[in-house]
């Protein structure tokens, strides 16, 4: 009789295993050479891409709903209404709010500008800031790369003179020009309200507010119509062209208060101390403080005007220069050091060379 003939199952068992084994190794060697990795990248990438271009599309008619204008705020509430987005929403260390979208991808959204949204699939680190780079009043006298050109002449030497959670201030480091407030009383009328708020960010520091009433109006009010031309007089120091909205404002001269904060913080002597009366604004009490020169606060060659009421006669400024801080206006002319007032989150690097701090423009 004829035997038949079959595989055993000790054969079967070897021929799986040798077979597993052989596809264990292709798939180690695919893995090797990248290839599952590439194919799962790209798709995991065209998955992502087609979720930006989803968001970017919302983002969209939302600028054209607002008229080129969105905050993170509108644009998180319509992914949210849309049910895109995941209900946790967190912000991280750099201020971006951070969603999670239904399909899994963490995004990060930030303010860009004051008019637009950024977002990204990678957490947005944004570039330093020139009050981040500001340490320490160590860093008052130094220069920045500010530029305005004023009727023809461009003035490009600016040094920080003070800085808080809100603004930069970079005054002039030369005398730019002369002015004659000190003989007659000043022709312009008093602070409009946009000039009066401009002057309040000039101030800085919790001194007592001006309020000698007004000869013209009998309002109670800042009575500053030398402060008023400083201020109309050399607002085009505001290069508002290059900087756009990170520059606030300009004016004639440091406040007293900016000149009293700015003098203390780097701890020079006397310490000041603005106190005001029925006659206006008084250093330490008195009319008139003796003081060292500095170069940055108290010019050692000529007097500088205050954008500030005179403590003598509310028509007129205080005066700084050489060695004191009072109220002598009999002086035919005076130098003017311009200063500038920036938001302080304003784009900036260490610079090299010439120049301490460089902005972003």
């Amino acid at each position: 009789m004829q035997k038949k003939q079959g595989i055993s199952l000790i054969v079967l068992s070897i021929t799986i295993l040798v077979m597993a084994i052989l596809a264990s190794t292709a798939i180690i060697a695919l893995e090797d050479s990248g290839i599952i990795g590439r194919s799962k990248n790209t798709v995991s990438k065209q998955n992502q891409q087609e979720e930006y271009t989803r968001l970017q599309v919302i983002k969209n008619g939302i600028l054209t709903e607002k008229f080129g204008e969105i905050t993170v705020t509108e644009y998180v509430e319509k992914l949210k209404e849309k049910n895109i987005i995941e209900e946790t929403i967190t912000t991280d260390e750099y201020g971006s709010t951070v969603v999670k979208t239904k399909s899994g991808f963490d995004v990060y959204i930030r303010q860009d500008g004051e008019a637009n949204v950024e977002i990204s699939f990678e957490q947005i680190i944004p570039p330093p800031t020139l009050a981040s780079l500001i340490t320490s009043a160590a860093d008052y006298g130094k220069t920045v790369d500010y530029t305005v050109t004023v009727n023809g002449t461009t003035y490009d030497d600016w040094q920080i003179c003070y800085h808080n959670s809100d603004y930069v201030y970079l005054i002039a480091e030369n005398s730019i020009t002369n002015t004659t407030l000190n003989k007659g009383v000043p022709t312009v009328a008093s602070l409009t309200s946009d000039e009066l708020a401009l002057y309040e960010k000039f101030r800085v520091g919790n001194a007592d507010k001006y309020t000698l009433a007004d000869t013209v109006s009998g309002d109670t009010t800042y009575n500053c119509k030398a402060v008023a031309k400083l201020i109309r007089d050399y607002a085009n120091f505001a290069n508002t062209t290059d900087y756009g909205t990170n520059v606030v404002g300009a004016i004639g001269g440091p406040t007293l208060e900016l000149l009293v904060a700015g003098w203390n913080a780097k701890g020079y002597t006397p310490t000041m101390a603005l106190t005001i009366d029925t006659y206006g604004y008084r250093i330490n009490n008195t009319i008139y403080v003796s003081v060292t020169s500095d170069g940055l606060y108290v010019p050692s060659n000529y007097r500088y005007w205050l954008a500030s009421p005179s403590a003598y006669d509310y028509d007129y400024v205080m005066l700084a220069g050489y060695d004191e801080v009072d109220q002598n206006r009999f002086i035919d002319t005076s130098g003017v050091r311009p200063v500038v007032c920036l938001k302080s989150t304003i784009p900036a690097t260490v610079g090299t060379g010439d120049y301490d701090f460089s902005l972003t423009k």
